[in-house]
């Protein structure tokens, strides 16, 4: 049988999948949205097989990928990752999930709570770009994407690294043909970051860290970038979206 399913997996309501859901409308293809952190007790059993899955999209959320005492839940997402990616299916992890992503291969996820680590929030463009990838490449050009996380992944010698910025040397990542983890939040509109900053958590994080105007400046800076950043997000998404439908198509 085809794999007709695309998964994604949610840490928190408010961290939706917004452009990524975008991406994926009109694809024929079954849309499944699941959030194992409230799902008390859950295992393997509560996923789709990997072989019916045509896509896999793992979102964002303010656990630390190595929290698997507090949240057993993240090991269940991150050996779904591993068999995912040996199946070569199509996955995007975002934030947390690129942190999972990282830790299916490995690698090493420093938490923010160390020293030297300060949260890097705010809209600011990304570095040393690899304009080759036809994911991440398209935001080359992007006057700026969105930056919420305190977690830092660690590339190691064969991490391909697709984009820094000056304090995160891993803001994305590529795994074989048809998997990529992007510390950053390409999936929030200027509409979705409303519903964050909405969250009495999230503004309180957003005042932490850049003070008691930081929710207005946010809501500015995203209104600024979205006329630019979206065609170039929606660019990179597409061939997400290709992927997945080839795999459907097998």
């Amino acid at each position: 049988m085809p794999a007709r399913t695309v998964l994604i997996l949610q840490h928190i309501d408010v961290e939706k999948p917004g452009m990524i859901l975008d991406a994926l409308e009109g694809s024929g293809l079954d849309i499944v949205v699941r959030n194992l952190i409230d799902t008390p007790g859950a295992t393997a059993g509560d996923l789709p097989p990997v072989s019916g899955l045509a896509g896999l999209v793992v979102m964002g959320g303010p656990m630390n990928a190595d929290d698997l005492t507090g949240h057993p839940a993240l090991k269940l997402e991150r050996d779904l990752l591993a068999e995912a990616l040996r199946a070569q299916v199509p996955t995007l992890g975002v934030c947390l999930g690129a942190q999972l992503l990282a830790r299916a291969q490995g690698l090493t996820v420093r938490p923010g709570t160390e020293p030297g680590l300060p949260p890097e929030i705010g809209w600011a463009p990304l570095h040393d770009v690899d304009r080759t990838d036809p994911v991440v490449g398209p935001l080359a050009d992007a006057p700026g994407v969105l930056h919420w996380h305190g977690d830092r992944i660690v590339p190691d010698d064969d991490t391909r690294v697709l984009a820094r910025t000056s304090t995160t040397e891993c803001q994305a990542f590529r795994v074989g043909p048809a998997a990529w983890g992007l510390q950053f939040h390409l999936e929030v509109t200027p509409a979705l970051l409303d519903d964050w900053l909405a969250e009495p958590s999230f503004a309180a994080e957003a005042v932490a860290a850049h003070g008691p105007d930081a929710t207005a400046a946010l809501r500015a800076d995203a209104r600024t970038v979205a006329p630019a950043l979206r065609p170039l997000a929606e660019r990179s998404l597409a061939h997400f979206r290709t992927l997945i439908l080839e795999r459907a198509a097998r």
